[in-house]
C-alpha cells in the first residue's frame, strides 16, 4: 500500500539561499545522485517564486505588516516535502499525479488558516527517483495583540504549537487527500 507523505523542515534566514538554489535547480552540481539533470525540464511550479526566498520573505513582511521578532536563530520559513512512492505515481499516471500535488497545495494553503499568499514557492521535482513537491511557506499565525487588534505574525513555534502538532498534520493531510479521491494509507509519523 502507498502512503500519503508530508514532512516538514524549518529554516532560518541563513538557510534560504541554499534552499532556493536547490528547489529552483540553480546549482551547477548536486551531491544528491538521485537527480537526473536531463529530466529537470519536467519539473514545474504550482506557485513560482519570481525572486529569491530571502527577497520574497522581505516583501511579504513589508506588504502585510507581519509581526514577530526575527533574530539569527528564528525559523522564518517551513518547507513541506510532499510525496508518496513511485508505484503510486506510476499507477495513477501523469494527470492524477499533477492533481495529487495540486490537491496537496490546496491543503497547505488552508491548513491552520495559513493563506495562499504566505506560500513562497511550490515546486514539483520530476527529476529524481520519486516525484515530490517542495512547498515553502512562511509560518504565519493570525492572532490578537495585547490591545485586541488582529495581527499576522511570523511564529514557527506557535504554528507548530503542541507536542502532537506533527501527528495532527499527518492525520489532516491523510484525511484531506483520501477525501479528494486518492487511495492511500496514513504516513508513518
Amino acid at each position: 500500500m502507498s502512503y500519503a507523505i508530508i514532512r516538514n523542515a524549518n529554516y532560518k534566514k541563513d538557510n534560504l539561499a541554499g534552499l532556493y538554489k536547490h528547489n529552483e535547480r540553480k546549482n551547477t552540481n548536486y551531491s544528491n545522485k538521485d537527480i537526473i539533470r536531463d529530466n529537470s525540464v519536467k519539473n514545474y511550479s504550482l506557485k513560482q517564486c519570481n525572486t529569491t526566498y530571502t527577497n520574497a520573505l522581505k516583501i511579504l513582511q513589508q506588504e502585510n505588516n507581519l509581526k514577530g521578532r526575527i533574530i539569527k536563530t528564528t525559523n522564518v520559513v517551513c518547507e513541506f516535502i510532499i510525496t508518496s512512492d513511485m508505484d503510486f505515481f506510476q499507477r495513477i499516471g501523469e494527470i492524477e499525479t499533477k492533481r495529487y500535488f495540486e490537491t496537496a497545495y490546496q491543503f497547505v494553503a488552508n491548513y491552520q488558516n495559513l493563506g495562499e499568499k504566505y506560500i513562497l514557492s511550490a515546486k514539483v521535482h520530476m527529476d529524481e527517483t520519486t516525484p515530490h513537491l517542495h512547498l515553502v511557506f512562511i509560518p504565519v499565525v493570525h492572532i490578537k495583540d495585547k490591545n485586541g487588534n488582529e495581527i499576522d505574525k511570523i511564529a514557527c513555534s506557535e504554528y507548530w504549537k503542541g507536542k502532537d502538532s506533527y501527528r495532527k498534520l499527518q492525520n489532516n493531510f491523510y484525511q484531506y487527500m483520501t477525501e479528494h479521491g486518492f487511495t492511500l494509507e496514513r504516513g508513518k509519523a
